[in-house]
């Protein structure tokens, strides 16, 4: 009877198990998905309802995330070693500045997950110039890879994927437009390794809402984000919204660095130029917007849903028209959108997590940093980054449940001597104040809860004068920092006056 009993509460317990059983159950540690865009400015999510919508309102929103380098290669590389760009060396998008090739592989986030037992997955973009020189080279530490070959990344159709050592072009059809090819190899990699007795890390990088630049390799800005053609005309027609700093009036209060290089405001075939960009880029976010509503339903399928983490994230912002800013060097010669620059639109990214641990529908809004996401992901998988390497970030996942963990907190902006002899800069940002310091020693301080348009800056208003005296001291620390000294909190802060 003992037995039959017994019996009787497995068929029970089996029946209730949801359909495609968690891999990830198995183990005990939650599934990784990360969905990392292209240049996607934080302002643009009001375009992704469902995501919004998944992830945002279903986890946690980290409303003050900025990337250490604004720009893709370095910034890439930091969410890849947790390290500043200073630490890892990755210092621009191309050799010999930059690049995949500058990146030491041998110690990353996915190597790192492969000897904790996981699975790891990447699929799209990777590092600038993965693959020019062997496009059959799959980087150390992924089980699965899907990775974009560069220079064909750049473009929307056409594009060249080493599947695991073997590269495939896709015919120029609209089946094959990159954000759905992307999205139906997340799926297929979800039902793959939900059969599987690991959990899984996935790192999904879709190309959108970058340009497509293939003709430069992307060194060069080029042409306006492509919609997908459902997508193609939702756009087309409407006005680009102007932000009060766009075409800035006064820029005397910036460094004389922006006001030789944009001594005028744009001229209106500027502007319509920029606006032709801002629209194929909100066309590109519907095609992303269903690729995490389709994600998310294949999670739900497979029966991961529930034990994954879900990151939403992009690796830079991108600057069209805020104070003037705007790049004429591209490869249609038209006005483009810009990075690199310290700026709100340029450094601060959208940044969701969803999944256990991360409470539902909680908005924190202390600052954080790309640096953060490998700890955070450590964190999530019980996991070791075992190396000599030092994680210069701290795991979100505290914080997300305490958002004091932030109170005092400053993350690090930073740049490097380039092949555009841009000037370079650092920067310290808290959750109310952004100090920059150009190499030259010009300074900018900004009042953000006063000024978030960043329209005037008060380094030179005494009132500030105790307030830029703290900053720009911590952010001459963080210059050199490593490991537990990037963690540093900002000493406290007087009020203005």
């Amino acid at each position: 009877m003992a037995w039959r009993a017994l019996c009787a509460a497995s068929v029970l317990f089996l029946l209730a198990l949801p359909a495609g059983a968690s891999a990830a159950g198995q183990d005990g540690r939650p599934n990784v998905l990360v969905i990392m865009t292209d240049d996607q400015d934080f302002r643009s999510m009001p375009v992704m309802p469902q995501t919004e919508r998944l992830i945002g309102e279903a986890g946690v929103t980290f409303d003050r995330s900025f990337v250490n380098y604004p720009l893709c290669c370095p910034s890439r590389a930091t969410f890849l070693t947790g390290q500043y760009a200073h630490n890892h060396g990755v210092l621009w998008n191309n050799w010999p500045w930059g690049g995949y090739r500058m990146l030491d592989g041998s110690e990353t986030l996915p190597v790192w997950l492969s000897r904790a037992g996981y699975r790891t997955i990447h699929i799209g973009k990777y590092l600038n110039e993965y693959g020019e020189e062997d496009p059959t080279e799959v980087p150390r530490g992924w089980d699965d890879w899907h990775g974009g070959v560069d220079p064909t990344t750049y473009d929307y159709y056409g594009m060249t994927i080493n599947h695991n050592g073997k590269p495939k072009t896709y015919p120029r059809k609209p089946r094959n437009y990159s954000t759905n090819v992307y999205t139906r190899l997340a799926n297929r990699a979800i039902g793959t390794s939900s059969r599987s007795k690991k959990p899984f890390f996935i790192n999904l990088a879709p190309n959108a809402p970058h340009t497509v630049a293939i003709q430069s390799g992307a060194t060069i800005e080029g042409s306006p984000a492509l919609p997908p053609p459902r997508y193609r005309d939702v756009f087309a027609d409407e006005p680009m919204p102007l932000y009060p700093n766009f075409n800035e009036e006064d820029i005397s209060d910036k460094p004389t660095s922006i006001a030789s290089y944009f001594p005028t405001q744009m001229t209106m075939q500027q502007q319509l130029e920029l606006q032709d960009h801002w629209r194929g880029r909100m066309g590109s976010l519907l095609g992303i917007d269903d690729m995490v509503k389709e994600v998310v339903a294949k999670l739900r399928r497979t029966g991961e849903f529930k034990n994954t983490v879900i990151i939403f994230t992009s690796d830079n912002g991108w600057i069209l028209g805020e104070h003037r800013l705007r790049d004429p060097v591209t490869e249609n010669g038209k006005a483009a959108g810009v990075k690199y620059v310290p700026y709100e639109g340029s450094s601060r990214v959208p940044l969701m997590i969803e999944g256990p641990g991360f409470p539902a529908g909680r908005k924190v809004e202390g600052v954080t940093t790309n640096a953060d996401l490998a700890r955070t992901i450590l964190d999530v998988a019980n996991a070791r980054s075992e190396s000599p390497l030092k994680l210069d970030g701290l795991s979100l996942r505290r914080a997300a449940r305490s958002p004091k963990e932030l109170r005092d907190r400053g993350v690090f902006i930073e740049t490097a001597p380039n092949p555009r002899a841009v000037p370079t800069y650092i920067s310290v940002r808290t959750k109310r104040y952004r100090y920059d310091l150009q190499e030259d020693g010009q300074e900018g301080l900004y009042d953000l809860k006063l000024d978030p348009w960043e329209m005037d800056s008060v380094h030179a208003d005494p009132r500030y004068a105790e307030i830029k005296d703290i900053l720009r001291t911590a952010a001459e620390d963080l210059a050199d920092c490593e490991g537990a000294s990037c963690r540093k909190p900002v000493p406290p802060l007087p009020p203005p006056g």
